[in-house]
């Protein structure tokens, strides 16, 4: 039976994987919250899932809440002897950046301060000598209504509002489903090859024009909204690659699948 630690469990993707993970019989769960006192933990522990991270704050609660933090827990992850470490990144890393498609490998642009601290927490575990598999995120929608990119711009279709927006006519695969997210952490959570070290890009398996998201959802409403298109290279832009993760077994939703179910789900939010 393996031994799973969770940091966080009270979060919105933290408790999804809390939820699928209590109903594996072959694994323990073990939560650790930033409240959590870590000296009461004994033994050993096979994975920790680091889900926990702070995006909209302070310079100095972002350092303490995504940095520090992961230094604790890296920490933690020592002592108790974690054999892999599964860390949700973000893929504000990339910064700025304006290009078709980014790597693993690609170098990052003027990142703002969020992504600054998830890439130096990337960093504390890239250092700690334990191995990893680090996940570098889009937004991730489903089950629940979010203040992401994506959904804000539902509701303004929705309402009917004209839209400005750059690079419609561009592809766009910047969406990650929480049943997809959760679906590959699992299996990387079954992975026995316990020495392998991995960055992987999500996003969709799907490359969209943006333009035609945007026309289904304006289908799905009837809506009267009208969208202009204002392209420059001014502007941060890139899809994402996900061929490494999909070698190691990741697949997603289709994009018009997942725009359709979250219209549906704003159509129960509003009743």
């Amino acid at each position: 039976m393996k031994r799973i630690v969770l940091f966080s469990p009270g979060g919105y993707i933290g408790g999804f994987i809390k939820a699928k993970i209590e109903r594996i019989r072959e694994i323990q769960l073990y939560e650790v919250s930033r409240s959590s006192d870590l000296e009461q933990y004994e033994g050993d522990y096979d994975i920790l899932i680091y889900s926990a991270a702070v995006s909209n704050a302070t310079t100095e609660k972002l350092l303490q809440d995504n940095v520090g933090a992961a230094i604790n827990m890296m920490r933690f992850s020592r002592e108790h002897h974690v054999k892999r470490v599964i860390y949700l990144s973000s893929d504000s890393v990339y910064g700025e950046l304006n290009t078709d498609i980014v790597t693993e490998d690609t170098i990052m642009v003027n990142p703002n301060v969020y992504g600054v601290t998830k890439y130096l927490a990337e960093k504390v575990i890239l250092e700690s000598g334990i191995p990893y598999y680090i996940l570098r995120m889009p937004g991730v929608v489903g089950r629940v209504w979010r203040d992401v990119f994506i959904c804000n711009t539902i509701s303004k279709i929705k309402e009917g509002e004209h839209l400005r927006l750059y690079n419609i006519d561009r592809l766009f695969n910047n969406i990650l489903h929480i049943d997809d997210l959760i679906t590959f952490i699992i299996l990387l959570c079954e992975r026995e090859d316990m020495d392998d070290k991995q960055i992987f890009l999500l996003g969709n398996t799907e490359l969209v024009k943006l333009k035609e998201i945007l026309v289904y959802i304006k289908e799905f409403y009837h809506s009267g909204s009208l969208i202009c298109s204002e392209d420059t290279d001014q502007k941060r832009y890139f899809t994402l690659d996900v061929t490494k993760a999909i070698q190691y077994g990741y697949v997603s939703k289709g994009i018009k699948n997942i725009i359709e179910e979250l219209c549906r789900l704003k159509e129960r939010e509003v009743l």
